[in-house]
């Protein structure tokens, strides 16, 4: 039987690369809607920074799957060796800058309101499954992440028992 902790970590691991794949594809719908007003509602300095959004999401989902292991020699903060706190607090500034897109371009004017609607829910989604991750990080530490490796179950991780 699975352990639940190995479950749950794993199905916020899924969640979390879940939210930033949405929050890559934001970036580039709202980049590619507001292109033609760039100087006008939307300046060149938003679109370059929903493109830095894109590329810090990119990262972290490679993070999350730990690959290639060359991206930790780049971030050590994201390693193994490191809880989630940071990992959590970027994907909260992530949420924070999503929902914080100005208001120019993130208005239901602009985008209709299904595009609005999407913008917005990858926002909270990142920002509170942000929160979760500084959560564990903080209270649980490290010891967590080994708890969540892929092929590795509780059953594996115990001492053989040769008792008879």
């Amino acid at each position: 039987m699975a352990d639940p902790v190995w479950i749950s970590l794993n199905l916020l691991r899924l969640l979390s690369i879940i939210s930033l794949m949405l929050v890559i594809a934001t970036c580039i719908i709202v980049n590619v809607k507001g292109f033609p007003g760039i100087g006008q509602s939307n300046t060149i300095f938003q679109f370059l920074n929903r493109i830095v959004i894109a590329i810090e999401a990119l990262v972290l989902i490679l993070t999350e799957i730990g690959w290639p292991r060359k991206i930790f020699n780049w971030f050590p903060m994201l390693d193994d060796s490191h809880s989630w706190t940071f990992f959590g607090f970027l994907q909260m500034i992530t949420g924070s800058l999503i929902l914080g897109y100005d208001s120019g371009i993130n208005s239901t004017e602009f985008l209709g309101y299904s595009l609005f609607t999407f913008i917005i829910v990858p926002g909270w989604f990142v920002f509170i499954i942000g929160i979760i991750y500084v959560c564990l990080g903080t209270f649980g530490g490290v010891s967590l992440k080994s708890r969540r490796q892929v092929g590795i179950s509780s059953e594996k991780s115990r001492p053989p028992d040769y008792t008879v």
